[in-house]
């Protein structure tokens, strides 16, 4: 019996994958035929507005991304949303745009350039594209090192223009290569961690070899993705997520656990939602504008779920149904859920997920909560409540992390300037 559960375990899970990755692929098709043509602009909140060309960009990759998942549901989502948006990524807009900003070319062209991997070429945006790259303006931009890691990655849609030797070389500069600060990292230095190992593993489909070794970048992963989720960015969560299928690394609890409380909320909400999104806000609208509203604001997010969903589908690298319970230290969860506990100012969501586990798989997560617990002492200046915590990971064998030891260095700095203050 049990032989015949696992493979029917196994399609279960990945018929739910095919079903959310089709979700945020329906999503695409509705973004395509409201946003993608002239962007969404909110006439309350600036912050709100998004430019057509990241819109397109964005749903393009996603469709590159999903074409890689053998599904027929998926192909022909992906053939379908491919044809509506191929018009807007070849037209006026961006042809002008190449020529007028050749520095910005890969900016304009990207669409088109993740079309033509997917089998919707057209010659006469490549030509045009080309005589722009090759224009004296075309190297004026200033590019951070990830920057130009999604330029040379964008290339492997040019012919004759892919460089693996150039790809790798930009991920040697990127953050990739570099120590993350685990304890003060801003949202844009995440973005800049996943974005370049999107482009260097290229979604599975032409990777090349990562500057660090794999164990590594993932437990500077595990670090930021409890920070995400402890202030319920599941934009930033679900590309951190990614980590594990894009590496082919086996997925810790932390990361198991991680998927679960998106899915989660996923499930109880329809669409994953942004730090920004008021659903009083949704609800004050009506009609088109209230379904533009709720696309300008929640596309992304749906979109890094499905590209979550196709990662996992595309490279068979499934988390486990389960939390698994490990062999970690009996007990240690509830210590540090206390210690969490003491100045917790609201409920955050992945509660919900973690209270139901059994003591083992909580104490598997201790670790998780370490790092919130790291991290939230640090963003308060409250280094008598960081040492406390690094007690605690002491007791629990959980120091020798990147996020602790960073945490030590930051105590042992604090050290130093006191004696530079108040010298003996």
């Amino acid at each position: 019996m049990a032989e015949a559960r696992g493979p029917a375990q196994r399609q279960s899970r990945t018929d739910d994958l095919v079903r959310r990755l089709c979700h945020a692929l329906d999503i695409a098709k509705l973004t395509v035929e409201h946003l993608v043509p002239d962007g969404y602009i909110d006439s309350t909140d600036s912050t709100k507005n998004v430019r057509p060309e990241k819109i397109l960009s964005e749903t393009a990759v996603l469709l590159l991304a999903a074409g890689q998942v053998v599904q027929p549901e998926i192909q022909e989502r992906v053939k379908g949303i491919a044809h509506g948006l191929a018009p807007h990524a070849r037209n006026e807009r961006a042809r002008l745009g190449v020529c007028v900003e050749p520095s910005a070319a890969w900016e304009y062209a990207l669409g088109h350039l993740c079309l033509n991997r997917l089998g919707y070429p057209d010659a006469a945006f490549d030509a045009l594209l080309q005589h722009a790259l090759g224009s004296q303006a075309s190297t004026g931009r200033e590019r951070v090192p990830h920057r130009m890691l999604e330029k040379e990655w964008s290339a492997l849609g040019v012919p004759g223009l892919a460089s693996n030797k150039r790809r790798s070389e930009m991920a040697h500069l990127s953050i990739l290569n570099h120590s993350m600060d685990l304890l003060s990292c801003r949202r844009e230095d995440m973005y800049a961690f996943t974005h370049a190992l999107m482009y260097v593993t290229d979604f599975g489909i032409h990777p090349v070899p990562l500057p660090r070794p794999r164990h590594v970048l993932l437990a500077e992963a595990e670090a930021l993705l409890a920070y995400c989720l402890d202030q319920q960015d599941y934009d930033v969560a679900g590309e951190i997520l990614l980590s594990w299928p894009l590496t082919g690394e086996p997925w810790s609890p932390a990361a198991t656990f991680a998927f679960r409380v998106l899915a989660h909320v996923e499930d109880k909400t329809g669409f994953l939602p942004t730090p920004g999104t008021r659903i009083c806000e949704i609800e004050a609208r009506s009609g088109t504008e209230r379904t533009r509203y709720r696309l300008a604001t929640a596309y992304h997010t749906a979109y890094v779920m499905g590209l979550l969903c196709a990662a996992v589908l595309s490279q068979g690298h499934m988390p486990p149904a389960e939390v698994s319970e490990g062999d970690a230290k009996a007990g240690g969860s509830d210590h540090l859920l206390r210690f969490l506990e003491a100045d917790e100012e609201y409920r955050p969501h992945w509660r919900d997920t973690f209270d139901p586990l059994t003591s083992q798989q909580k104490d598997a997560l201790s670790g998780f909560l370490l790092h919130i617990a790291l991290r939230r002492k640090a963003m308060q200046r409250d280094y008598g409540g960081l040492l406390q915590a690094l007690q605690m990971a002491c007791n629990l064998d959980l120091a020798d992390g990147p996020c602790a030891v960073q945490a030590v260095e930051l105590l042992d700095r604090l050290a130093r300037y006191s004696e530079c203050v108040h010298p003996a």
